[in-house]
């Protein structure tokens, strides 16, 4: 399809979202099918420059009281990675489209099973029927978070939770240790489901995957980037959470890197698609923030 053609049906499918909601249908609209190699490319830079408009909030999304709960994103998300996945494969895919598909990956949700399960992220929905907290609490929880994530999930949603959790820990005491420490875990799976997690969240997501070589380097790795964030001064907190920024140890970082991708080619030689498929989007994923380091 001529460029101007893929600009027309682009500005189409992304008008009905807008009007829809479905934002992760645009992606499947485009990239799922049999796409000829000369459209391949268009329709991947297309992919990556929404999806990036989406995660930013470039890209307003209004609701119109259908109902879709994050499985079904989580769902569409893998259905993407397999065609991603299958057009990374192909001989003839060029370097230009590896570099879109690379700059698609971190944009996708996860589909780990409990995404995919009937009803996911479930903890949010428990924090709002709890007893200790205030009325008016609750209702904000249950309105702005809780019902607008099983209605149609995108990264709004973990905007409003930060935002929520700032105010539930900005004085301590106010609120029950227990609804912080639930939230706080309901933050995190979040995160986990939107795969915007920090380099050491998403290595600690998939270490259980990992033989005993991998763990060596991975626990090599993360030990190196301790002591060189110590020397160089930088505070501990930083040094847990935003070192993948700060602190580049190439060795280390190499060799998880080859570790990483024998994995992933491993992992999918293998039929068992609904079980090790997330855990190769993860490996990608992680892979593809590895990189940015060096």
């Amino acid at each position: 399809m001529p460029l101007l053609g893929y600009l027309g049906r682009f500005k189409y499918i992304v008008e009905q979202v807008i009007l829809h909601g479905n934002k992760l249908e645009v992606i499947r609209e485009l990239l799922v099918g049999n796409l000829e190699s000369g459209d391949r490319l268009e329709a991947l830079i297309f992919s990556a420059i929404y999806l990036k408009w989406i995660n930013t909030g470039q890209i307003p999304c209004f609701e119109d009281g259908s109902h879709h709960r994050p499985n079904r994103h989580a769902e569409i998300s893998r259905l993407i990675f397999r065609e991603l996945e299958r057009i990374y494969c192909m001989k003839d895919t060029s370097l230009q489209e590896v570099l879109a598909i690379r700059k698609i990956h971190p944009c996708l949700p996860s589909f780990k099973a409990e995404f995919t399960a009937s009803v996911p992220l479930t903890r949010i929905r428990d924090i709002a029927h709890r007893g200790d907290i205030p009325h008016d609490l609750k209702q904000e929880i249950k309105h702005t978070i809780q019902n607008k994530l099983h209605r149609n999930a995108g990264p709004e949603d973990l905007v409003a939770t930060e935002a929520m959790l700032a105010r539930i820990t900005r004085n301590p005491g106010e609120y029950s240790e227990a609804l912080v420490e639930q939230f706080k875990i309901f933050h995190h799976e979040l995160k986990d489901f939107s795969m915007l997690g920090n380099l050491t969240e998403q290595l600690e997501s998939i270490k259980e995957s990992f033989d005993d070589r991998s763990l060596s380097a991975l626990t090599l790795f993360l030990e190196c980037k301790e002591m060189l964030g110590k020397a160089l001064g930088i505070p501990e907190n930083s040094v847990r959470t935003y070192n993948e920024v700060e602190i580049v140890v190439i060795f280390q970082v190499s060799k998880l890197c080859t570790l990483l991708l024998k994995a992933i080619r491993s992992t999918l030689g293998s039929q068992g698609w609904d079980v090790l498929v997330p855990g190769a989007a993860h490996g990608t994923l992680v892979q593809y923030v590895l990189r940015n380091f060096l």
